[in-house]
């Protein structure tokens, strides 16, 4: 008898103990805004985030306000649709709000990347140097350079019947500016007009292929991406490592200084050569816009921690 208790015992602990680890009692803290864990430990409301995330965070909006926590896939979010609220959140000490741990973890799901401790100092005095002063200089002449490159050709053509070609607002602003700045960080061609056709085609080209990556972005970021999106998503990073590698940047014109010197200040610290082709990908989601706070126009901060 005494052998079934024990087992009975050790049976309810470990409940008691998986439904602890899965969220079940976890409770709204004081001074927390919103908590809504949905009806299925864990997973929470991850299925509604991966249907549609853009309409469940509107839903969760409307429910509990400008700001919630939600439980998606293991991990508590505390999303802040208010952009005027940004502010104020992003000035909170270290000590309140440290989203150091969450983004390590954003950036090797999303770009692969295995960030070291040496990064932040790399990144932040080389960002000093080029986005500001004399540096800034040089990279918005490189950004206007390559803006009239993608824009202006085929002005003064002779060829009359040339068909008009509509778009939308947010598409064309999106792929000139992507294209652009792409050429600005990660040079051109070598030569001269048939150089800059081919900066325009391989752009163009890549702008699609960073779309495809950009629409699957909000659902890899929080792990909520299906097996054949999964799939696809892996498939889109190794063709940017691949297009990006540190190899055929080199073969380049004109390449940022911003990119080159974090590439050279990575390789002098004995990073891989494989993993510096990582590290490039990253410029590509600045060139984009993209950050793991978009999501299908909503803006989202985590709290950076797992159940």
């Amino acid at each position: 008898m005494d052998f079934w208790v024990t087992v009975l015992c050790a049976l309810l602990a470990s409940i008691l103990g998986g439904l602890y680890f899965v969220g079940a009692f976890r409770k709204r803290r004081p001074k927390e805004p919103p908590l809504d864990k949905g009806f299925i430990p864990w997973l929470g409301y991850g299925l509604d985030f991966r249907k549609n995330g853009a309409q469940f965070l509107q839903k969760m909006q409307k429910k509990h306000g400008d700001i919630f926590t939600v439980l998606i896939g293991g991990y508590y979010f505390t999303f802040v649709t208010d952009p005027h609220s940004f502010g104020a959140i992003v000035k909170e000490a270290r000590g309140k709000l440290d989203f150091t741990v969450f983004a390590q973890e954003l950036v090797v799901r999303v770009f692969g990347y295995q960030p070291t401790n040496y990064d932040h100092k790399l990144i932040e005095s080389s960002s000093i140097k080029h986005l500001k002063g004399n540096g800034l200089v040089v990279m918005t002449q490189a950004m206007m350079e390559n803006l009239q490159t993608v824009m202006l050709h085929g002005l003064g053509s002779k060829e009359e019947n040339r068909p008009w070609q509509q778009d939308g607002l947010f598409h064309y602003s999106y792929n000139i500016v992507f294209r652009a700045g792409y050429l600005a960080l990660f040079g051109n061609e070598p030569g001269e007009e048939k150089a800059k056709e081919n900066d325009r085609a391989h752009s163009e080209d890549l702008f699609g292929e960073f779309r495809k990556y950009d629409n699957l972005f909000p659902r890899l970021a929080y792990a909520m991406l299906p097996p054949a999106e999964k799939k696809e998503a892996e498939q889109l990073k190794r063709l940017f490592w691949d297009t990006l590698a540190v190899k055929k940047l080199y073969q380049k014109n004109n390449i940022s200084g911003w990119v080159s010197e974090q590439d050279q200040g990575l390789a002098e610290n004995g990073t891989p050569e494989y993993m510096r082709d990582r590290f490039i990908f990253l410029f590509v989601g600045g060139v984009s816009g993209s950050d793991a706070g978009r999501c299908g126009g909503c803006s989202g901060v985590c709290e950076g921690h797992q159940l």
